[in-house]
């Protein structure tokens, strides 16, 4: 598809979910997107990527190693790949990288590498954070980099920690004037230093327009990534969907058009890797939880919300390369009073 082409699908559309088409109206150049079944998922797994076919669609998975044996790496990569289709993991620590890559090579699966660790006592978008960034990573970035491991790394995932507080109040807010600026040049710092670390590894930068949509990130195009990871979550009303719901209403559909439309105002036809997760009413009781990120009733729910929102995605914005589901395995204690929040397929 030439840029060109791209350019004016893009446009297309942005101009159908103007007018409150579902994704999926538009046509897709990625095969697999018609192969993914309407309504319930296939079966009893809870799976973004039943039935899909083709490999140009990124279907990936936050796997936390945190605490795992690793003698049960094959064992669990090989799950993740032929019980749920998840081709690419997503990982926020990798302590034995060699091991690892070995692993995804014999089953032919990549990883997205995530950048994401930085002190939030001094943290400011600055060249240090930079150089600090760099240097956390180092070991990592070099293993990754080398011709033996390149074709297994998908992406870079660098983040830009615009929603913590800490953070924010340095600047003098997520929208100040400094903010942007060193947003800004913080992204072109840390892609320039990363092509020096780490060559030949593709670069994706985090975008996030905060979860009530209140930040107003620069445009990153300038600093030349090679694509971006888009954060967008649905959030319910009053009650969490279910299901007498249809698709739209259970993945927050208006919501999700919003923020594509935003994203492709900044990035145009850019790469781009969307992250989010699904959680259920039913674990927390009677109580409506503090986290409303991603919430649905029941485990039903979530597995039409799962096949429902990679079909928004793949099959209605050709820019969208991929989903990134977090997480695979991931149960996380957030909110305030604080509760667990099981975003877990497994």
């Amino acid at each position: 598809m030439t840029r060109i082409t791209g350019r004016l699908l893009v446009t297309l559309s942005v101009l159908l979910a103007a007018g409150g088409l579902a994704g999926g109206d538009v046509p897709s150049g990625v095969p697999g997107c018609g192969d993914l079944p309407e309504g319930a998922g296939a079966g009893d797994v809870l799976t973004p990527y039943p039935g899909m076919s083709g490999s140009r669609f990124l279907r990936g998975a936050t796997l936390d190693l945190a605490g795992a044996d690793p003698a049960t790496l094959d064992a669990r990569l090989r799950a993740m790949r032929d019980r749920y289709r998840i081709d690419t993991v997503s990982l926020y620590r990798v302590d034995a990288p060699d091991p690892l890559f070995a692993a995804l090579g014999r089953l032919g699966m990549t990883a997205v590498l995530r950048l994401e660790e930085y002190d939030p006592d001094s943290f400011a978008f600055t060249g240090a954070d930079v150089d600090r960034l760099l240097a956390r990573y180092a070991g990592l970035l070099a293993r990754a980099a080398a011709p033996v491991n390149r074709e297994r790394v998908a992406y870079l995932a660098v983040n830009m920690p615009l929603d913590d507080p800490r953070v924010q109040a340095r600047l003098g807010g997520a929208n100040s004037p400094l903010s942007i600026e060193r947003q800004a040049a913080y992204a072109s710092a840390v892609v320039a230093g990363l092509r020096r670390s780490a060559p030949g590894l593709p670069i994706y930068l985090g975008v996030f327009y905060g979860w009530d949509g209140g930040f107003r990130p620069p445009s990153y195009l300038p600093a030349g990534a090679d694509g971006y990871f888009l954060t967008s979550y649905s959030y319910p009303g009053q009650r969490a969907p279910g299901r007498h719901d249809d698709d739209a209403a259970l993945i927050d559909a208006d919501r999700r058009r919003a923020v594509m439309r935003r994203f492709l105002d900044q990035y145009g036809d850019a790469p781009v890797v969307v992250e989010y997760g699904v959680q259920t009413a039913d674990r927390h009781g009677d109580r409506w939880p503090a986290q409303t990120a991603g919430l649905v009733a029941d485990r039903a729910a979530k597995q039409r919300a799962l096949v429902a929102t990679t079909r928004f995605y793949c099959a209605g914005y050709p820019s969208v390369r991929g989903t990134m589901y977090f997480g695979f395995n991931i149960v996380k204690t957030e909110g305030e009073p604080p509760a667990a929040v099981d975003f877990a397929l497994s």
